[in-house]
């Protein structure tokens, strides 16, 4: 039994992390752009712009010169053949137009075998009474249920006042700064080969500065992975090239989930805490002169 369990949390935790695969590759220059999107190796997504006059043109050109050598085309002559003689049809025989039978005896038997209305029964006024003093107590205690259960919902003032009090804005913005750092840990992005050729300045001097500050960018995590190329010879057009890795796993997913329902809860309970305040006693908390014009501002526009 332990060695069954042992195996269920080792495929558990390989599920966890398991590392799913995206691939970006992108290529561009000043005539086509071109960007592939590839989960492991299945091709997803395909997006290519060119940017060249002469392919367009070519193609409606080749479209009108089809519809000119169909419209030059003699039509095939068709033989009209001639339509069959009609042949003589008998006429149908008429037939004796039958009267119905009538049926007084049938009609009799009918009206003696109806059933006769039974008598209404008089309910007693004394229940009726009480049926109705028992529907009305229960109307009588829904509607003190209602009255209870509604409550003042907060005005346009209100409401902008306490979103703009500083202690709920810093409580928020924490949150928000929180969940937004899980959001970007949710992907590990990494370059993989990329680099920029044709770059070209009207002195040599300047371009030895900039392959000198290439090499000093090499150092940095992300900027590392781009080559800037000098065109020293000036026979190399401007290109872009490269390969973007974007990995995600399970258990970053289930981080980013809980991470946002947790921040996500202490805000809410924090409004709705002060909510409760406001609609109780219906003091508003001070603000400022901008946060005072800016609430004023919102509840017009509402």
């Amino acid at each position: 039994m332990i060695w069954v369990l042992g195996v269920l949390c080792a495929l558990a935790l390989v599920a966890l992390f398991f590392p799913f695969i995206f691939w970006v590759d992108f290529s561009a220059d000043f005539s086509e752009i071109t960007v592939r999107v590839r989960f492991f190796k299945k091709v997803v997504y395909t997006y290519t712009k060119c940017f060249k006059k002469g392919q367009s043109s070519e193609e409606e050109d080749v479209s009108v010169d089809e519809e000119d050598s169909v419209a030059a085309a003699p039509a095939p002559k068709v033989e009209k053949a001639e339509p069959p003689k009609p042949e003589a049809k008998e006429e149908p025989k008429s037939e004796k137009s039958v009267e119905p039978e009538s049926k007084p005896e049938t009609e009799k038997k009918s009206a003696e075998t109806k059933p006769e209305p039974k008598p209404v029964e008089k309910r007693e006024p004394a229940k009726a009474e009480e049926k109705k003093s028992s529907e009305e107590k229960a109307s009588e205690e829904k509607s003190s249920d209602d009255e209870k259960e509604e409550k003042r919902s907060l005005t346009d003032v209100e409401f902008w006042t306490l979103l703009l009090t500083p202690e709920f804005d810093t409580r928020a913005w924490w949150a928000v700064r929180h969940a937004l750092s899980a959001l970007f840990k949710l992907f590990r992005i990494r370059f993989v080969d990329c680099f920029v050729e044709g770059i070209r300045f009207q002195e040599y001097e300047n371009m030895g500065y900039a392959a000198a500050l290439n090499g000093v960018l090499k150092s940095f995590p992300y900027i590392g992975a781009w080559d800037f190329r000098m065109d020293w010879t000036r026979d190399h057009e401007p290109h872009a090239e490269g390969h973007m890795r974007a990995s995600i796993n399970v258990c970053r997913v289930l981080g980013l989930i809980l991470t946002t329902l947790f921040y996500g809860g202490i805000v809410a309970f924090t409004f709705w805490r002060r909510r409760a305040k406001i609609l109780k006693t219906g003091e508003l908390p001070e603000l400022g002169f901008i946060r005072n014009k800016i609430v004023k501002m919102m509840s017009e526009d509402d």
